[in-house]
């Protein structure tokens, strides 16, 4: 039942499961028995996520109570990041595939979420080198984010919201990654079907009581979105489709 939405597969519950995964595979990867990082001095550093692109087939008949398989597994992207790769099938038949890219990051000096810096681990992990997969989606990431327009659109946002720190933060006090998608959900004025696909890029972080608008993202094409802060600044960009 956790697992499960009205659509299907609960998204929420996927990006936290593989997002924990992620971070499990990343400590056993690096010969740990816990997934905490810290860097060369000893300060922490958490496993960011730069993307993430998940695909849904559209849901069979008799989910609840079926046999739900996920095949994880974790490649390097360069010298400074690294994806996983997570294959789902319901009863032994796919269900979809979720793609994410991390890269360390840490609380600059100033502390506060506006601040986070890429921080490199003290311990470093030996991983095969991605393929298509994931390195499609980083190019295809690199080239989104040069062409979004620089300043945020003018019109009134779809939605505008602060999002609640017990509910949307995670345990080191950033705002995490499944809300983006969550945000991105509720700003939706039309439920043409189940998702198809969602595809993220963060690209900063709030504080608790920051406000986040979200914007349509000019020339993007349809469903795709820009959730900004109240400085100004993009956090991340959000482009969904759905099944019809």
């Amino acid at each position: 039942m956790a697992q499960l939405g009205p659509d299907g597969l609960s998204e929420q519950w996927l990006l936290r499961d593989c997002g924990d995964r992620h971070w499990q595979l990343i400590a056993l990867a690096m010969g740990q028995a816990r997934a905490v990082f810290t860097d060369a001095d000893g300060r922490p550093v958490y496993a960011a996520f730069c993307a993430t692109s998940l695909e849904l087939e559209a849901p069979g008949p008799g989910a609840l109570g079926g046999v739900l398989g996920l095949r994880s597994a974790l490649f390097r992207l360069g010298a400074s990041r690294i994806g996983s790769i997570h294959h789902l099938a319901v009863d032994g038949r796919p269900a979809g595939r979720l793609r994410m890219i991390s890269t360390f990051v840490g609380h600059g000096p100033e502390g506060g979420n506006r601040g986070i810096l890429r921080r490199p681990p003290l311990r470093r992990v030996v991983l095969p080198e991605a393929g298509p997969e994931l390195s499609d989606l980083a190019a295809h990431s690199r080239a989104t984010v040069r062409a979004l327009a620089p300043a945020r659109p003018e019109p009134a946002p779809l939605l505008a919201v602060t999002p609640c720190p017990a509910l949307d933060f995670n345990a080191v006090g950033l705002l995490y990654f499944p809300a983006f998608s969550a945000l991105a959900e509720r700003a939706r004025t039309a439920r043409p079907g189940p998702l198809a696909r969602r595809d993220v890029i963060y690209l900063g972080n709030v504080d608790p009581g920051d406000s986040i608008a979200l914007h349509p993202e000019p020339g993007q094409g349809a469903g795709a979105l820009g959730l900004w802060r109240p400085d100004g600044v993009r956090i991340a960009t959000v482009r969904s489709r759905y099944h019809q």
